[in-house]
């Protein structure tokens, strides 16, 4: 049986303290994942590709990350996806924009011809979560794991789930997958073995 050719296209957008922001493209749909900065050259793109913008996606519910999202909303549509442990966040966002779909951990999104798998990696905020692209190898990390390192943590119950995460991550995700973090270097999972030496907290 001839294995599924996946096609995926993966845009990065980088700002000048090193945050990193995606746009993915398969088929006719797309899907924005924490833009902010970039959301003007993104909507670029998406006129001249004449795709569908499908999702409007975030790794976890701080300000910077919703903050392009109701612009986004009106000029092209979508479905703002979040995290249901993410909710309580909204309200420090001062965003207005309500969430479409209720994301879960193992929620599936399709999107052209793959699908993104919704990991929940609590830590960074209690509903932060990563997106797996199992047919491209792909996971978006956001601030869960970073290259060599992981995201701010804000007390020792979160060091704890951010632990549990990390190990997860480790344990289920396939060495050569590329990592697309939140913020710096991109990364292979294979590069990352220091999470296979994390203890619990």
């Amino acid at each position: 049986m001839k294995k599924k050719d996946y096609h995926l296209e993966i845009k990065r957008f980088v700002t000048l303290n090193k945050k990193n922001q995606y746009l993915l493209i398969s088929d006719n749909e797309a899907a924005v994942i924490d833009v902010f900065e970039a959301h003007k050259e993104v909507g670029k793109i998406l006129d001249s590709r004449d795709v569908n913008l499908k999702y409007l996606l975030i790794t976890h519910g701080h300000k910077l990350h919703v903050q392009a999202l109701p612009w986004f909303k009106e000029n092209y549509g979508g479905m703002f996806c979040l995290h249901e442990f993410e909710y309580e966040l909204l309200p420090e966002s001062e965003s207005s924009l309500a969430p479409d779909m209720e994301l879960k951990d193992g929620s599936k999104l399709p999107l052209g011809d793959v699908a993104l798998e919704v990991l929940l990696t609590a830590g960074h905020t209690k509903g932060s979560v990563c997106y797996y692209i199992r047919g491209v190898n792909a996971l978006f990390s956001g601030s869960t794991l970073l290259r060599k390192g992981y995201g701010k943590i804000w007390g020792p119950n979160s060091m704890s789930l951010m632990l549990f995460s990390l190990k997860r991550l480790g344990s289920t995700i396939p060495a050569e997958t590329d990592i697309y973090t939140g913020s710096g270097e991109l990364t292979k999972m294979e590069n990352e073995g220091w999470i296979h030496c994390l203890r619990s907290a």
